[in-house]
């Protein structure tokens, strides 16, 4: 601004000495000159900018130039003037170059040359070193930071360990013209979960390789340690509250200054319990339950520091259906786990680490989640003391026709792919390989629970001696306490699910014939069949546009109690007989 006032009042004293020049007969000095402060041409810096001219002359004259990037004011005049040169702000890297052509009435014309430099090619960043938390909630486990650039560049990482971070950019574009422009990047991060810290590095380089950068652009990105959590009771405590914060518990906190055996939902191995692992788990955490969430995470890592935990449960949380979550590897390393629920998590997934729960696991509740099919790592070779597999309620919405199921099945997520209505399968589509038909022959289980999906079709029937179907024997009529179950062994009725004590088929889309195995179970009446396997979806239609429900529904247990006579005095409902 000093310059520019100085070049001003310079300007009007030359303006004033060529006025007095003129003589008293009013004759006048007729040259031409052209006048520039600091040089005998012009050189602007990249960014553009202003710069004067002085025309001293008493003739007229006309100024021109000759490219787009630059202007004069004005472009022409009479007698002595100051001109202002406007430079556009570059568009190239290179220095270009234009003229500025004056031409006078009556004099020689003259050229001014101009030198504009281009851009230097950088990417700089605003922050070159950055420190983070261990932990913190989903939504806040993010930084931004400001990127100036004017070529095209991709990120790039280095870390200690494993990818801790990323973002949705993978590369920028560069900006329309030379002049570096800014953008804001967000870097999402990873929990550590190691009382460590660590260390990553995000570069960031050009995409072609004659973009050559003067320096390069790195951020270095420190994360800090992860609380220690040791072996012992204490550690135990710890690992309870970080994954209460982490899964965003709803329900009061724990009170961390009571005793570990009072915290609620909370229970501790005692050395007078049967099924007590080794004498270091007395006092450890044996079982605990998480209630009331928000989560769109797996199960925090720290579940692997409760060692000799027995059964975990995890339980509703919030907008599963929206939910694609995959669980970790982390719980699949506890080797004394023998009963997990995750019921309303949002899982649709399990990982191949899973199957390491095999060796113990006798209860498994995946109830009102995600999942599209029957995971097909569960199989009874797997899982051989598994007694209890619940798949209820794995419906993403609630609808009565499956003619219409593509309506529902809607993209919730990032991925671009459907994400499907839930459990559904048609066990008419692959009669000898669907997932039902393998689950029935799962001879271990005592309970089975699939009630409330889209499971359609038929109930399967099989044949004794294929798939490794065997008919009932005397030796079971006899375990049963003698003729009680005759009717199976005489008629070589297929000996399907023989533990079961508990089957829900209910509210699914089956049609069809119930098959003898089904009708004739030694278990029929435990299992409440006009309930939890006759009752079929209300109303509901199939893909086929057909109503659903099955054909042969027994009105009565007549034909149950004519063949198993023993069974009538154990179920049948007597009328009490009163005398006043």
């Amino acid at each position: 601004m000093k310059r520019y006032i100085i070049r001003i009042a310079l300007s009007l004293v030359m303006v004033l000495m060529a006025v007095a020049c003129t003589d008293n007969d009013g004759n006048t000095d007729t040259g031409f000159s052209l006048g520039i402060y600091d040089t005998e041409a012009l050189e602007i810096a990249s960014v553009g900018g202003k710069e004067q001219i002085l025309v001293e002359t008493n003739e007229n004259w006309v100024a021109t130039v000759n490219e787009p990037w630059l202007r004069i004011s004005p472009a022409n005049g009479a007698g002595t003037t100051v001109c202002e040169v406007t430079v556009d702000s570059s568009l190239v890297n290179e220095v270009r170059e234009a003229s500025i052509r004056f031409t006078p009435s009556v004099s020689q014309v003259k050229d001014i040359a101009v030198k504009q430099y281009g851009f230097d090619k950088i990417i700089a960043v605003k922050d070159t070193a950055i420190t983070i938390e261990s932990s913190a909630k989903l939504d806040e486990r993010f930084f931004e930071t400001e990127v100036t650039s004017n070529v095209q560049f991709k990120i790039e990482y280095s870390f200690d360990g494993e990818g801790w971070l990323s973002s949705e950019s993978k590369s920028v574009e560069s900006a329309p013209t030379a002049r570096p422009h800014k953008v804001k990047l967000r870097f999402d991060w990873k929990m550590n979960t190691v009382p460590e810290e660590r260390v990553a590095e995000i570069k960031f380089v050009p995409v072609k390789d004659d973009d050559v950068l003067e320096r390069p652009a790195i951020i270095s990105v420190r994360q800090k340690a992860a609380v220690k959590i040791e072996d012992n009771r204490a550690g135990d405590s710890i690992a309870l509250v970080v994954i209460n914060e982490r899964l965003n518990c709803w329900s009061d906190a724990w009170d961390t200054s009571e005793n570990l055996q009072y915290w609620s939902g909370v229970k501790l191995w005692e050395n007078t319990d049967t099924a007590l692992p080794c004498p270091e788990a007395v006092g450890r955490v044996r079982s605990v339950e998480y209630v009331l969430l928000n989560t769109k995470e797996s199960i925090p890592a720290e579940i692997r520091h409760l060692k000799y935990l027995e059964s975990l449960s995890i339980s509703s949380n919030t907008n599963t259906m929206l939910l694609n979550i995959e669980l970790g590897p982390e719980v699949c390393g506890l080797e004394y786990l023998r009963y997990f629920r995750m019921f309303a998590y949002g899982l649709s997934s399990l990982p191949a680490e899973f199957v390491n729960l095999g060796k113990t696991l006798e209860v498994l509740d995946l109830s009102a989640n995600n999942f599209n099919s029957i995971p097909e790592i569960l199989t009874p070779e797997n899982f051989p003391k598994l007694k209890s597999l619940n798949f209820v309620s794995t419906r993403r919405y609630n609808f009565g026709d499956l003619s219409k199921k593509e309506t529902y099945n809607k993209d919730n997520d990032e991925d671009g792919e459907k994400d499907g209505v839930g459990l559904y399968f048609n066990t008419e589509v692959d009669k000898m390989n669907n997932p039902l038909r393998k689950l029935l022959l799962w001879d271990n289980l005592e309970e089975l629970a699939l009630s409330n999906c889209y499971i359609e079709g038929s109930v399967p029937d099989f044949t004794i001696g294929e798939e490794g179907v065997v008919a009932y024997t005397q030796d079971d009529v006899d375990e049963w306490g003698g003729d009680t179950i005759q009717y199976l062994a005489d008629n070589s009725i297929p000996k399907i699910l023989p533990k079961c004590k508990s089957l829900r088929l209910n509210l699914n889309f089956f049609t069809g014939n119930l098959p003898d195995w089904l009708l004739y179970h030694p278990y029929l009446l435990e299992w409440g069949p006009e309930i939890l396997i006759f009752n079929q979806y209300e109303k509901g239609i199939n893909t086929a546009g057909k109503a659903v429900g099955f054909e042969n529904v027994p009105q009565t247990f007549d034909y149950y109690y004519n063949v198993f006579p023993g069974m009538r005095e154990k179920y049948e409902l007597k009328e009490e007989v009163s005398y006043e």
